[in-house]
């Protein structure tokens, strides 16, 4: 009685129970190489269902439309027991890192023919029983350092057709037991022998289908590979031009080479001083080692006045030199030329001492020069005839008003008039009785330098006497600026700006002391040394006030007399003394008095 109420439930709980080839339609579940299998090929699925039984061991989900496997994503759907994954052909664009988490007995995954542009290096992280991956026709461009982790298991690994350009040589270090590799149909022009050589296991490499350029870069991996048990067939080169279409075991390893490749520092063009020192950097690469020659202006470098150094034996390496004393025979084009087997190449700098530009100094007092100069200003600035001819119109014009305001700004008072009669007269030697006579020509402004008269110079000179009686020390010799009515800056560019006055005296007893005043042997000093000064006397500062003493000290009168203040207006002046036999006539067009 108690064995047939046990079988009774036994049958009643296994018609309750779900089971596992119940799958949701398209998909059929079955077993196939002892395996429970659901197989849902070419579906409507856009995401993983989440209804299958949660001991089913293999799902093919191929040419459906799942775009995205998130994170935990198979765990969420309660396939923990899963051992191979077919998801080709879904469109799949993005792979978390920890989809595949916790699938520890996953041995076999197929993403091929999907839009995977990069992968995770921690994608497949703890699925340590992984043999198999299929990652062909995948958009992925390059495999970085270390792109997976450590899968001691994995034995073939896939990459036909997924545009690799490349393929870090440290990408597949953490797979020791790897057997066969899948290379075909990418876009790979060289490739590192320490990619795969330490690879003791590796059975099987295709690499076919790659636009391989024979230079040095892939000399090496070409050497390895030829000595290798792994060609199934013959590889061609895509580059250089002219080892097109040769296959690699009939071209000569040391034709598998690099053109130099020459950089400059500084570069194009470096400018020195005159008498320093200057340093050219030339960095060469090149397999084999290019030999390095400098060029100075396309002949060999003459190595007496320059220092080269160079690192021999490099295919990467400096030859630098330095020029001293830099002087106007070193400026030109320097050229640092590297030649190989395979090509020579050079690249130039150049190098330039500032130029030294010189200009002449023109004179205020030179009308004809400032004009000149003025013609040459606009010819520079503007760069055309019609704006120089504008500047010297200018010029001409300015120049006209001057002359009319100089005629009309000059004027003098009795007293000025007197002592510049008197000052004008005096003669520059007496002993010699000469004096420079003024020759002027025209109303006193010249157009030219040649027709300007010569500028008066009548200086202060003190006289010894020649019988030896005397003990008196010579008198310094002293210059002082004319009175502001004759000055440069209050009459520019005009003749009378060269108009200096002062008078010479002499001690000798003979000459009439009325007649020739000693100006400066005055009474009242104590020592022979003369700090007295020539001058107009001051105007009066008010029309309506009378003049007053200025305290000055001693002044030259119009009368030839010194004293030590001037007196009023209203004096009376003594009648001046007749002048010295020498005597020169002011024409009024030099003094309008």
């Amino acid at each position: 009685m108690a064995v047939a109420t046990l079988l009774l439930l036994a049958a009643a709980l296994a018609v309750a129970a779900p089971d596992w080839t119940d799958c949701p339609t398209p998909c059929r579940c079955k077993w196939a190489s002892g395996k429970k299998t659901a197989s849902c090929r070419d579906g409507p699925f856009t995401g993983l269902p989440d209804t299958f039984d949660g001991d089913m061991q293999v799902l093919d989900l191929a040419g459906n439309s799942i775009h995205k496997l998130g994170k935990d994503a198979f765990q969420r759907a309660g396939l923990l027991n899963l051992q191979r994954i077919f998801l080709k052909g879904n469109s799949l664009r993005e792979v978390h890192r920890d989809a595949f988490r916790e699938l520890i007995i996953l041995v076999e995954v197929d993403l091929s023919n999907n839009e995977i542009t990069s992968l995770d290096p921690e994608t497949f992280s703890g699925n340590e029983r992984l043999r198999v991956l299929y990652l062909s026709g995948n958009p992925l461009g390059q495999l970085v350092e270390g792109q997976f982790p450590p899968l001691p298991h994995l034995r073939t690994l896939d990459f036909e057709s997924c545009r690799l350009e490349k393929i870090n040589p440290n990408a597949f270090v953490n797979l020791v037991a790897l057997e066969s590799l899948n290379l075909k149909g990418n876009k790979l022009a060289n490739l590192s022998e320490e990619t795969l050589m330490n690879f003791a296991h590796l059975k099987s490499l295709a690499l076919d289908g790659n636009p391989w350029k024979c230079d040095c870069d892939l000399r090496g991996f070409r050497d390895w590979f030829l000595s290798s048990n792994l060609r199934s067939m013959s590889l061609g080169c895509a580059e250089p031009e002219e080892l097109r279409d040769h296959l690699w075991e009939d071209v000569p390893s040391e034709q598998f080479a690099c053109a130099p490749q020459v950089y400059l520092t500084p570069y194009p063009q470096v400018q020195a001083e005159a008498g320093g020192n200057v340093s050219f950097g030339c960095h060469v690469l090149g397999d084999p080692e290019p030999e390095v020659t400098w060029m100075y202006e396309g002949r060999p470098i003459n190595h007496t006045w320059l220092i080269v150094e160079a690192e021999e034996g490099l295919l990467d390496k400096w030859v630098n030199i330095s020029v001293v004393n830099v002087s106007d025979a070193d400026a030109g084009v320097y050229s640092c030329v590297a030649r190989n087997s395979l090509a020579t190449l050079g690249r130039n700098v150049t190098l330039v001492l500032p130029e030294v530009v010189t200009a002449t100094t023109l004179s205020k007092s030179d009308p004809g020069a400032v004009w000149w100069a003025s013609v040459a200003v606009g010819i520079a600035v503007t760069g055309s005839a019609i704006c120089t001819l504008a500047a010297v119109c200018c010029m001409r014009a300015k120049n006209a008003r001057r002359r009319r305001q100089l005629k009309a700004s000059v004027s003098f008072t009795d007293q000025e008039k007197k002592l510049l009669d008197v000052s004008i007269a005096t003669t520059t030697d007496r002993g010699a009785g000469s004096c420079e006579a003024l020759s002027p020509d025209g109303d006193g402004l010249m157009d030219s330098p040649s027709t300007q008269p010569p500028p008066v110079h009548i200086t202060i000179e003190s006289h010894h006497r020649h019988d030896g009686m005397s003990t008196l020390p010579p008198m310094p010799m002293a210059v002082y600026p004319p009175p502001p009515e004759f000055s440069s800056s209050v009459l520019p560019s005009s003749a009378y700006g060269n108009i200096f006055i002062s008078v010479a005296v002499s001690r000798d007893p003979t000459l009439d002391a009325s007649r020739c005043p000693d100006l400066l042997d005055l009474p009242h000093r104590a020592k022979p040394v003369y700090h007295g000064m020539a001058t107009l006397p001051r105007r009066p500062q008010h029309s309506f006030a009378a003049p007053k003493y200025d305290n000055m000290g001693p002044r030259v009168t119009a009368g030839g007399s010194s004293t030590l203040s001037l007196p009023d207006a209203d004096v009376e002046l003594p009648p001046p003394p007749p002048p010295p036999s020498c005597t020169v006539a002011l024409t009024p067009d030099f003094v309008s008095l």
